[in-house]
C-alpha cells in the first residue's frame, strides 16, 4: 500500500502524466516527502523579543536534531549563539546594577515571595537560598559568564549540539527569571551561576525542549501574577 496521501498521490500522477506528455520536465522533488513543517511556539507574545527569538531558534535547532536533520541544525546553530551571547549581555547588565560597592550592600528589597519562586525556576534547591551576595561573588559571576561566552564559541565551532542544549537550557532560563523578577533573579544569579560552573545537578537537563518551555510558561505566569498582587 502507498504511503502517500490522496492528495499528494493525485499531484505526483499528475507531474509524472506531465512529463510522458513532454508538457514539462519532472520535477524531482516531487518524488521526495518534503521537510516537516515549521512548528509556530505559542504562548510566547509577552516574552521580551531577543528571549524570544533566541528560544525559537533553538527550537527549530532541537526539531532538526530529533528528526534526524543534522545539516538543517547546524545551519540553526550560529543564529542560537547570537541570540544566547545577547542574553548573557541582559544577564551581565543585570549582575553589574545590582553589584554592592564599598558603602552599599545588595539588598532584597521588592523580592518578598519571590526568592522562593525564582530559586524553584532556576533549580536552586531551597538550603542554597542565602544572604544578598557580596562584591566576590559578584565578581566570579562575571567572570563565569566570560566562561560562558568561551564555551559558546568554542561549541559554535565544534558543533556540539548536546553540550549546547544544557547551556542554552540554563542561559534563556536565567534570562526569563531576570526578565520576569529582576531584583529577586538578579540576588539568585551569582548563586545560579556557581551551580552551573560546579557542573552542580540540574533537574531539567534530562527534560525535553517542549517540557522545559511549558515549564518556563508557567514559572513566568506565577511570578507574574505574584509580583502584582
Amino acid at each position: 500500500m502507498s504511503s502517500i496521501v490522496p492528495g499528494p498521490r493525485k499531484k505526483l500522477d499528475e507531474e509524472i502524466a506531465a512529463a510522458r506528455s513532454g508538457a514539462k520536465p519532472l520535477d524531482a522533488s516531487a518524488l521526495a516527502p518534503s521537510a516537516a513543517p515549521k512548528q509556530q511556539l505559542s504562548g510566547l507574545d509577552d516574552w521580551p523579543g531577543p528571549l524570544r527569538a533566541v528560544v525559537e531558534a533553538d527550537h527549530d535547532r532541537v526539531t532538526a536534531l530529533a528528526t534526524h536533520r543534522r545539516k538543517t541544525a547546524d545551519l540553526a546553530l550560529p543564529e542560537v549563539v547570537r541570540g544566547l551571547n545577547e542574553l548573557l549581555d541582559l544577564i551581565t547588565d543585570r549582575i553589574e546594577a545590582g553589584k554592592p560597592s564599598l558603602l552599599r550592600k545588595s539588598t532584597a528589597a521588592g523580592t518578598d515571595g519571590l526568592l522562593e519562586d525564582v530559586a524553584e525556576l532556576l533549580g536552586i534547591p531551597a538550603d542554597d537560598i542565602g544572604p544578598a551576595p557580596g562584591r566576590s561573588e559578584h565578581r566570579a559571576a562575571l567572570r563565569t559568564i566570560k566562561q560562558l561566552r568561551s564555551q559558546l564559541k568554542d561549541l559554535e565551532a565544534s558543533r556540539d549540539h548536546s553540550r549546547l542544549t544544557r547551556l542554552a537550557t540554563f542561559i534563556e532560563r536565567l534570562a526569563l527569571a531576570i526578565d520576569t523578577a529582576p531584583e529577586a533573579a538578579g540576588l539568585l544569579a551569582p548563586t545560579a551561576l556557581d551551580r552551573f560552573a560546579q557542573a552542580a545537578p540540574d533537574f531539567q537537563w534530562d527534560w525535553t525542549f517542549e517540557q522545559k518551555l511549558r515549564h518556563w510558561q508557567e514559572s513566568r505566569k506565577a511570578l507574574v501574577a505574584r509580583s502584582e498582587s
